[in-house]
């Protein structure tokens, strides 16, 4: 009989099949988007031959006007008994990915950020803080849990794309451009004592808000400029360009959307897809203090066409240039050269 479990005991260690996997895997990095993605959660009312079945997700509230968008992060300390145990049912059950609830007057907005949980520390009596990062979106198809936090039933959005590209990349050509313009400009107006009263007011808010976003953003800040010094830093952070070049970097670098490829462009299509896709992020995340465009961000937010997104940043960078143009015309200055200006085209 011993002789017999032990060809039995053999048998198994050769076999790949029998090996069981525990329910949670143990792993030295945390969970993301794709194996969120490959969770079943066997939701009631779910059909097994959907295509994209629906996913179960654990919503963190937030003010709509706190939206953000692909790749950007924001720095979290959960000390609430319920969002305690959301975060660890996000973590034990749902691949670390976790949605922004985003509440508006009339409730809670359809479309949500995906969020992966990218780093997190916890802290006896503190609580458990925490850095979330934009990954995706999904849309709420309805709540299956309210209590003690919102649970929901959800499909993930996946950008549609047009059949020619030409467009996209005359828009996106457009949009970096009025970037370097937008830059140009308020480097010109900087140099410049405002005389509008509001002026000093104005600059001091914008200042304490520099100052707040500052260990954030120089963490995208590239290796060789990490010995600059302070002024010069803060010289980086609040030019136009380098924030969407970051933006652009980083929702380019978090994209986890699949992409087809479409052949026979014209010569004129130098951006791929993706590529165009992180312009129409970026397009969004040019300030230090975001929440002024909190209503264009949500407009972006719930865009599935890439087409429309991109004529939307570029709406929003052109009203920039007509508030830009009206501080430069309080404070004294023109612009050299109005025929540059996108607005006019």
């Amino acid at each position: 009989m011993r002789q017999c479990l032990v060809f039995v005991a053999l048998i198994l260690q050769q076999c790949h099949s029998f090996v069981l996997v525990p329910k949670h895997r143990i792993t030295t990095a945390l969970l993301d988007i794709h194996e969120w993605r490959d969770i079943d959660f066997d939701l009631p009312g779910q059909r097994s031959d959907s295509i994209v079945p629906p996913k179960q997700i654990c919503i963190l509230p937030f003010a709509f006007a706190e939206v953000l968008l692909q790749g950007e992060t924001k720095q979290l300390r959960l000390y609430e008994e319920r969002f305690l145990k959301l975060f660890q049912d996000v973590m034990d059950n749902h691949g670390g990915v976790v949605a922004m609830g985003l509440l508006a007057d009339s409730g809670m907005i359809q479309t949500v950020p995906l969020c992966e949980i990218e780093a997190y520390n916890r802290m006896e009596g503190f609580g458990i803080f925490c850095t979330i990062r934009v990954v995706g979106r999904a849309q709420v198809l309805g709540f299956q849990q309210q209590e003690p936090y919102l649970k929901a039933a959800c499909l993930e959005v996946i950008d549609q794309l047009p059949p020619n590209l030409e467009l996209p990349n005359l828009i996106a050509s457009q949009i970096e451009n009025l970037v370097l313009l937008l830059s140009s400009m308020e480097h010109k107006l900087k140099g410049v004592k405002a005389t509008v009263d509001d002026e000093d007011e104005e600059n001091k808010e914008m200042q304490r808000r520099i100052e707040l976003a500052k260990l954030e953003d120089t963490f995208y800040a590239d290796e060789e400029d990490e010995d600059d010094d302070d002024d010069e830093s803060l010289a980086k952070i609040i030019d136009r360009r380098k924030r969407f070049h970051q933006a652009y970097t980083t929702a380019l670098n978090t994209d986890t959307q699949g992409y087809q490829v479409i052949a026979q462009q014209s010569s004129l299509v130098d951006r791929s897809p993706q590529e165009l896709t992180a312009i129409s992020w970026a397009a969004f995340c040019t300030e230090v203090y975001a929440e002024g465009d909190a209503l264009y961000r949500i407009q972006a937010l719930d865009s599935a066409n890439l087409f429309e997104r991109l004529k939307l940043g570029l709406q929003l960078l052109k009203q920039k240039e007509k508030d830009i143009q009206l501080k430069l015309k309080k404070s004294g200055l023109n612009r050299d050269d109005d025929s540059n200006s996108t607005s006019s085209q």
